[in-house]
C-alpha cells in the first residue's frame, strides 16, 4: 500500500474530530454567552430593586436631626456637644413619608423637672433679673414641679428635582400666662440657602453657651426666636456666613438686620463665630405735663456686636466663652433691662447700653456622666442718661451675676437624669440687691 493512501484515512479521521472540536467549542461558547446574558439580566432586576428602597433610606438619613437638644437643650444647652453629639447621631426612626412625597421625621422628648428655691424670683425657672430684693422677699423657700418643657418636633425633606426644600416645625407646652398651652418654638421652610419662617436669632450663638439644666437658659446670652428671612451660604469648608431680616420690638417699624461669621478651626476641634446687630428703638410713650396729654413718637438706632469661641481641648474636656455688647435692645438678649427710657422734657430716648459674657467648661467624667461649670453676667452702663433716669426704678439692673453647676447622667442613651445648683445676684443702680440660691433636678426621655 503506497504511503499516500495509507495517510489519507488519517487526513480524514483529523478533519472530522477537528469539526467535531470546533462544533463542541462553538456550543459550549453559545452556551456561556448564554448564562452571561441570563447574570446581566438578573443583576439588571437586582439594580431595580436596590433603586426602589435604597434612595428612600438615603432621603430618610440626610433629614436634619433634633440636638436632643444638645444644643438645643440639653434644655437649651448647646455646650454639650460631645455628649449631644453622641445622642443625635442616633437617628430616629420614627419618620414617615407624606401624600406629597415629602420624608418627615419625628423627634423629641419628655422631660419633668423640679426645683427647691431658697431665695429667687416668681418660678420655677430662671429669671435672674427679677429675683426678689432684701428686705422684700415673697418667693424663698419654694418647691415647683413641671412636665411643660416636654418637646415635639419634626423635620421636613420634600423631594424636588434640582433643589434643596426642607422645614421644621418644633412646639413645646410653655405657651400663654399659665405655661401650660402648646407653644410654637420654629416653624420655617428652607429653599437652597434661604430660610422663612420663625426661628433662633442670627444674632446669638447658642452653639457657644456652656450647659444648664435650667430651661430658661443662662445669663449672658440669647435664645430668642424671631420671624425672619436668612441667606446663608458657605464660603468654604471652614467658613460660613449668614445675614437677615428679623423681627424685633412690635413698635418697630423696620426689621432688624443681623450677620454672623462662623469660622471652625483646629481640624473641628474649635468654632468660633463673629455676629453683628442693628435695629431700631422706637417709643410710642404718652405723658401728662401742664395738664396737657402729650405723645412721643421717636426713634433711634439700636445696635449690638458679638464674639464667642468653643474649643475641645481633649476628648473630655472643652471650654467656651461669649461675649456680647448691645446698646438700644431688649429682646436679643436675655434678662436685660428695657431698651430705653423717655426723657419727659424732651422726649429724647434715653438708650440703654450693657455687655454680657458667659464663660463655662463641660467635662465629660466617664461615658455616661458628664459635668458643666459656668459663669454669667450683665454689666449695664451706670452713667449715661438711662441709668440716671432709671436710678428709683428697681426693675432695671446695674449688674447681674450667676454661677452654676450640674451633672447630667446617662445611663442610656434616650435618658438622661440632671442635677443643678444655681447661685446667683441682682444690683439695682441705686445699690439694692437680690438673690438666687436654688438647686434643680430634671429627668428627658429622647425620642
Amino acid at each position: 500500500m503506497s504511503l499516500s493512501l495509507i495517510r489519507k484515512p488519517f487526513v480524514i479521521q483529523g478533519l472530522a474530530f477537528t469539526v467535531a472540536a470546533l462544533m463542541m467549542n462553538n456550543a459550549q461558547a453559545a452556551s456561556e454567552q448564554e448564562q452571561i446574558q441570563q447574570l446581566r439580566d438578573e443583576v439588571k432586576e437586582l439594580r431595580a430593586l436596590l433603586e426602589q428602597y435604597v434612595p428612600q433610606s438615603k432621603q430618610k438619613n440626610d433629614l436634619p436631626q433634633v440636638a436632643a437638644t444638645p444644643a438645643t437643650t440639653v434644655v437649651n444647652a448647646p455646650n454639650s456637644q460631645a455628649v449631644a453629639v453622641t445622642e443625635s447621631s442616633q437617628k430616629s426612626q420614627l419618620g414617615f413619608r407624606t401624600a406629597s412625597g415629602a420624608q418627615v421625621q419625628l423627634y423629641g422628648f419628655l422631660r419633668g423637672d423640679a426645683s427647691y428655691q431658697a431665695k429667687g424670683g416668681d418660678g420655677i425657672f430662671n429669671r435672674i433679673n427679677k429675683v426678689d430684693l432684701e428686705n422684700n422677699e415673697k418667693n424663698s423657700d419654694r418647691f415647683y414641679s413641671t412636665a411643660t418643657v416636654t418637646r415635639f418636633g419634626l423635620d421636613f425633606k420634600a423631594p424636588v428635582q434640582g433643589a434643596d426644600v426642607g422645614g421644621k416645625l418644633e412646639v413645646d407646652f410653655r405657651g400663654g400666662s399659665s405655661n401650660d398651652t402648646i407653644r410654637i418654638r420654629h416653624a420655617y421652610l428652607t429653599y437652597n440657602d434661604w430660610l422663612f419662617g420663625q426661628t433662633t436669632s442670627t444674632f446669638l450663638a447658642t452653639d457657644v453657651q456652656p450647659e444648664m439644666l435650667d430651661f430658661n437658659s443662662p445669663l449672658g446670652i440669647g435664645t430668642y426666636r424671631t420671624p425672619m428671612v436668612r441667606y446663608s451660604t458657605q464660603l468654604n469648608p471652614t467658613t460660613t456666613y449668614a445675614v437677615a431680616l428679623e423681627k424685633g420690638n412690635d413698635d418697630n417699624r423696620a426689621p432688624a438686620l443681623t450677620t454672623k461669621l462662623k469660622y471652625d478651626f483646629a481640624e473641628g476641634k474649635g468654632t468660633t463665630s463673629a455676629r453683628a446687630l442693628l435695629t431700631e428703638a422706637r417709643s410710642k410713650a404718652s405723658f401728662a405735663n401742664d395738664d396737657k396729654q402729650l405723645s412721643a413718637n421717636e426713634s433711634a438706632l439700636g445696635w449690638g456686636v458679638a464674639i464667642g469661641a468653643k474649643y475641645k481641648f481633649t476628648d473630655s474636656l472643652q471650654a467656651m466663652i461669649d461675649y456680647s455688647h448691645v446698646k438700644g435692645d431688649s429682646k436679643f438678649l436675655l434678662y436685660t433691662n428695657n431698651a430705653f427710657n423717655v426723657n419727659p422734657n424732651n422726649f429724647d430716648l434715653n438708650l440703654n447700653e450693657f455687655d454680657a459674657v458667659t464663660v463655662g467648661t463641660t467635662y465629660q467624667i466617664t461615658p455616661k456622666v458628664r459635668s458643666t461649670l459656668a459663669y454669667g453676667a450683665m454689666f449695664a452702663n451706670d452713667s449715661n442718661d438711662f441709668a440716671q433716669q432709671a436710678f428709683a426704678d428697681t426693675a432695671q439692673n446695674k449688674t447681674l451675676q450667676q454661677g452654676w453647676w450640674n451633672v447630667m447622667y446617662s445611663p442610656v442613651s434616650p435618658i438622661t437624669f440632671g442635677l443643678e445648683y444655681v447661685y446667683g445676684e441682682r444690683k439695682t443702680f441705686n445699690g439694692q440687691k437680690g438673690k438666687d440660691n436654688r438647686v434643680g433636678a430634671m429627668a428627658r426621655y429622647n425620642f
